[in-house]
């Protein structure tokens, strides 16, 4: 749809936000049950596909199993963990890669076709008002108060905090880089997730200058992403041939940084800009939305390992797939404009940024203060309860008693009316 005189609104990507905050929480609960398992014997044992049971590793152990490790290591299609638990984190941000440049695509077709250009220091100045104030609230947190008190220790995480790489981190975590910090040290405990936050601010800084004046922006698109994945590729020949502390840095970066999801989003939002029927007809085929649906667990549990840096983009297809129906196609088989899922999806950004010290806190809390619970089969139903439901609550009030200020000031720079002001007016 283009945008009528109310604005742009997308009925159910609010419901899909929550969903994807939701994958990244269940992946993080069980990562956090790894490292914190040792001191208070939480459980993590995951299920492969062919049933056979392994224990995670604790304090940097190597991976146990009634397989031996060496033929675990020999066969690329065996999960180490359960892939549902494994990777539904990583598809989570992969699919706020795809719904982002969606999304950031067709709002800048839209102000560019109402206004004939694009006012790139209003588009900044809406990313800034729109996550900065968050994401420096908890880098803040993460740096300088969380590490400071017990119930927020990350066993190996803290002690690598202060290891003499602490100003580092900070240093690129400050100027919007987390994922180069990410990409050579540990993860900054609580905090580690603000990586996909650098990855998006990247993609924000170039994607305008390559709309802005172009007059066929599906070649630019192409080119863009066509540019990227061969450097990407080049990247990854040149590390694997010179192996060093700086090539497995810079290829762990490159693949951190899937721009070419983003693109993808933004191929997307040109054939429903345009109203591309040849392409929607197809895309909003009953049997290609099924097929969406059912190829993302088959992909899940049958890709072998070593296709997993590119099977990526494969899903970035599917959740495309997925985010045009849903938010668009009044015969979509998903329906998912619901009242208490629009209010979830709404504060997800405050979901995904709060949960990790959330979880943290919720894994010492229980631990410490429940231990009979902590090791019994109830504890995973209490974990996951307190956690979703504590960072629910911390990030209602963080929407409404905070961002919600600079949300506010954010909105008298929009050129075209978007998400929640449009579906008000």
């Amino acid at each position: 749809m283009k945008p009528n005189s109310k604005g742009v609104y997308f009925p159910g990507l609010n419901a899909l936000r929550f969903f994807a905050a939701f994958a990244v929480i269940i992946t993080h609960v069980e990562l956090m049950k790894k490292y914190l398992s040792a001191k208070y014997g939480y459980s993590t044992r995951w299920m492969d596909l062919w049933g056979v049971w392994h224990s995670g590793p604790q304090a940097g152990q190597p991976v146990v199993s009634n397989y031996p490790l060496q033929t675990i290591l020999a066969n690329p299609d065996v999960h180490f963990y359960h892939p549902l638990i494994a990777e539904a984190g990583p598809l989570g941000v992969i699919f706020f890669f795809v719904l982002s440049g969606f999304l950031i695509t067709y709002l800048l077709f839209a102000e560019k076709e109402k206004t004939g250009t694009i006012a790139t220091g209003a588009f900044y100045l809406r990313r800034i008002f729109r996550i900065w104030p968050l994401y420096y609230l908890i880098l803040i947190l993460g740096f300088f108060v969380l590490p400071y008190f017990d119930t927020f220790y990350v066993p190996s995480q803290t002690e690598a905090l202060f290891d003499g790489s602490f100003w580092s981190k900070f240093g690129f975590s400050v100027v919007i880089l987390p994922n180069v910090a990410l990409a050579f040290f540990m993860a900054v405990p609580n905090i580690g997730q603000i990586w996909s936050i650098g990855v998006e601010e990247q993609f924000y800084l170039i994607w305008p200058w390559i709309l802005r004046k172009a007059k066929h922006p599906l070649r630019n698109i192409i080119l863009f992403t066509t540019a990227w994945m061969m450097l990407k590729m080049a990247v990854y020949i040149w590390g694997s041939t010179a192996p060093s502390a700086l090539s497995l840095g810079i290829m762990k970066f490159m693949a951190m940084t899937k721009l070419e999801c983003m693109a993808l989003g933004g191929i997307g939002a040109w054939v429903l800009y345009h109203k591309k029927e040849k392409f929607l007809h197809i895309i909003f085929n009953p049997l290609v939305q099924v097929a969406s649906y059912v190829a993302i667990p088959v992909l899940l549990y049958f890709t072998p390992r070593m296709l997993q840096n590119i099977v990526h983009i494969a899903y970035g297809v599917l959740f495309l797939i997925i985010i045009l129906n849903v938010s668009s196609n009044v015969k979509s088989i998903l329906k998912l404009e619901i009242p208490i899922l629009h209010k979830l999806g709404k504060i997800s950004f405050g979901i995904y940024m709060y949960h990790m010290m959330i979880v943290v806190f919720v894994l010492h809390f229980v631990g410490q203060y429940l231990p009979q619970i902590a090791t019994s089969a109830w504890a995973d139903v209490l974990l996951y309860a307190l956690s979703v439901l504590l960072t629910i609550t911390v990030s209602h009030f963080s929407y409404y008693r905070f961002e919600q200020f600079f949300i506010t000031i954010k909105q008298r720079y929009a050129k075209v009316v978007s998400g929640e002001e449009a579906k008000q007016t």
